[in-house]
C-alpha cells in the first residue's frame, strides 16, 4: 500500500468534505432566512440538526467502515443509530412544552427502537433500504398528522439520506436504485411548503437542502470507495503472488481469518502464562494471521492510525511484532533504517517477499536472544496489536525500553484484554504509566491524546537523553 497516495486521498476528502459543508450551511441559512419568524424550540433543533449533519458529512469517509468486510458497515448502521435515537429523544423532549408533544416524541422513538431492534434480521446489503423506510413514513407522519415545521422535515431528510447512501456499497448501478428517495423527499417537501402557503423561493431552497446532501455524500462515498477498491486491488495481487491462492479464496481467508484464529484458540486451551505453548500456536496459526492482518490494513481508521505513527518515526526504527511488515515497509522508502521482529511463521515470509519486491533493507529477528546478541538500539521501537497477546507485560516493555537509544520513543498499545471475538488476547492488569514513568522514561503523549474518552489507546514514552 502506498501511504502517499492514503495522505493524498485523506487531505482531498477533508478538503471536498468542508466545502460540502460550506454548502450544506449555506443552505440551510437561506432556508432559516425564508421561513421567516420561527418559533424558538423548532430554530435550537434545526441548527441542532444541521450541524450534526455537517459533522457527519465532513467525516463520511470516516463512517463508511472501508473494508473487505462488507457487514461491518452494516454493524455500524445499527450502532450509530442508537446514539442518534438517544440524541432524538432527549432533543424532542426538550423542544416541546406540550403533553402532546413529548408523547408524540415518545413514540417516534419507540418507532425508530423496534426498527433497530429488528435490523438483525435484515440481509446486510438491505440495511440502508431497510432503515430508510421507516425514518421516511415517521417524518411524513409528522408532517401530515402533527403540522410539523417543514423546515425540520427538510433537514431530517437530508439527515436520512446522509445515512442511507453511508449504509450502502457504493456501485454504478446503485444511483437509479437510489433515486427515488431524494426524489419523493422533494416531492412530499414541495407540497406540504406549497400548502403552507410558503413563496416560491422557500420551496424551492427546502428540496434543495435534502437533494444537494443526497449527491454530496455520494461524491464523497464515490470518492472513499474508489480509494478503497485501489487499495483492495494492491493487497491482493501481493497475496495471490504468495500464496498462489485464487481471488475468492483470499476474499473468503479475508472475512473468516478472525473466527478461525478465535476458535482454533478456544479449541487449544493454552493457559496465559505458558510462553512456550503461546509462542508455538502463533507459529501454527500465521497463515490466518496473514490474512487477518492483510484485512486489517485496509479499514479505513487503520489506515489513518498507521499514518499518525508513522510521523513518529525518528532515526533507526524497530516494529516489535510487525506482521506483514506494513510500518516498516514504508518506513524504509522514507529512507529509515529498520528491523523486523515477530514469529517465524507465514507472516514473516511474506514480510521478506515485499521488502526483496521493493529492495527494501530490512533486518529480521525472530527470537529476543537474537534481536539483543545484534547489539542494535533504536531512535523509534514500535509495538502496535501485539502486547496484548504477550504474558509478561511489564517484562516485554522492560525489553523494548532496553532497546531505545538516549532520547528514543516507545511507540505502544494495550487494549482492553479478551474479547468474543479475539479472545487470544490476554488481560492485562499493569498500570503502563506509572510502572515507565517509574523506569525513568517520560510521557510523551498530548493532552488530547491522554483524554480518557480516546478509544485508541496508544502510548509514547520517551528514554532519557544522555547527560554530558
Amino acid at each position: 500500500m502506498d501511504y502517499v497516495e492514503q495522505q493524498q486521498f485523506l487531505t482531498g476528502s477533508r478538503i471536498w468534505g468542508a466545502v460540502c459543508v460550506l454548502l450544506l450551511l449555506i443552505l440551510a441559512g437561506i432556508c432559516f432566512v425564508l421561513a421567516g419568524p420561527v418559533r424558538r424550540p423548532d430554530a435550537i433543533v434545526f441548527w441542532l440538526v444541521t450541524i450534526a449533519l455537517a459533522f457527519f458529512l465532513y467525516y463520511t469517509p470516516d463512517y463508511l467502515h472501508l473494508t473487505v468486510t462488507p457487514e461491518k458497515r452494516a454493524r455500524w448502521a445499527v450502532k450509530i443509530r442508537w446514539r442518534l435515537i438517544a440524541a432524538a429523544l432527549i432533543v424532542g423532549l426538550l423542544a416541546t412544552t406540550t403533553v402532546e408533544g413529548r408523547v408524540v416524541a415518545l413514540i417516534a422513538t419507540a418507532w425508530l427502537v423496534t426498527f433497530n431492534l429488528l435490523a438483525r434480521f435484515v440481509p446486510a446489503r438491505f440495511v440502508g433500504i431497510y432503515f430508510w423506510l421507516p425514518d421516511f413514513l415517521l417524518i411524513v407522519s409528522l408532517l401530515v398528522m402533527f403540522h410539523f415545521s417543514v423546515l425540520l422535515a427538510s433537514v431530517l431528510f437530508a439527515g436520512i439520506y446522509l445515512l442511507l447512501y453511508v449504509s450502502v456499497a457504493s456501485h454504478p448501478m446503485l444511483w437509479p436504485k437510489l433515486m427515488p428517495a431524494p426524489a419523493a423527499a422533494v416531492v412530499l417537501l414541495w407540497i406540504a411548503a406549497s400548502h403552507d402557503h410558503s413563496s416560491i423561493w422557500l420551496c424551492l431552497a427546502l428540496v434543495t437542502l435534502p437533494s444537494i446532501t443526497f449527491f454530496a455524500t455520494a461524491w464523497l462515498v464515490h470518492r472513499a470507495e474508489q480509494r478503497n477498491q485501489k487499495n483492495i486491488a494492491v493487497a491482493m495481487q501481493e497475496l495471490e503472488d504468495f500464496t498462489k491462492y485464487p481471488p475468492d479464496r483470499i476474499r473468503q481467508l479475508w472475512a473468516t481469518s478472525n473466527q478461525q484464529l478465535a476458535q482454533n484458540w478456544k479449541e487449544a486451551g493454552i493457559a496465559p502464562d505458558d510462553s512456550e505453548r503461546l509462542a508455538e500456536w502463533y507459529r501454527q496459526n500465521s497463515e490466518l494471521y496473514l490474512f487477518a492482518i492483510s484485512g486489517y490494513n485496509l479499514e479505513y481508521k487503520r489506515i489513518r492510525a498507521t499514518l499518525n505513527v508513522l510521523k513518529l518515526a525518528r532515526g533507526d526504527s524497530l516494529d516489535y511484532g510487525a506482521g506483514n511488515g506494513e510500518v516498516l515497509l514504508e518506513l524504509g522508502k522514507l529512507g529509515h533504517a529498520v528491523a523486523y521482529y515477530d514469529v517465524a511463521g507465514e507472516t514473516m515470509r511474506f514480510a521478506r517477499l515485499r521488502a526483496q519486491q521493493r529492495r527494501a533493507p530490512l533486518m529480521f529477528f525472530h527470537s529476543k536472544e537474537g534481536l539483543t546478541r545484534s547489539n542494535c538500539h533504536f531512535d523509534t521501537v514500535y509495538a502496535l496489536d501485539v502486547l496484548e497477546h504477550l504474558p509478561d507485560l511489564a517484562g516485554e516493555l522492560d525489553f523494548l525500553s532496553s532497546l531505545l537509544k538516549p532520547g528514543g520513543l516507545l511507540v505502544f498499545d494495550v487494549p482492553a484484554g479478551a474479547t468474543k471475538s479475539h479472545p487470544m488476547h490476554l488481560n492485562h492488569d499493569l498500570d503502563v504509566v506509572t510502572y515507565l514513568k517509574a523506569r525513568g522514561l517520560s510521557d510523551a503523549r498530548t493532552f488530547r491524546q491522554r483524554m480518557p474518552f480516546r478509544k485508541e489507546e496508544k502510548y509514547f514514552f520517551r528514554k532519557p537523553a544522555a547527560t554530558a
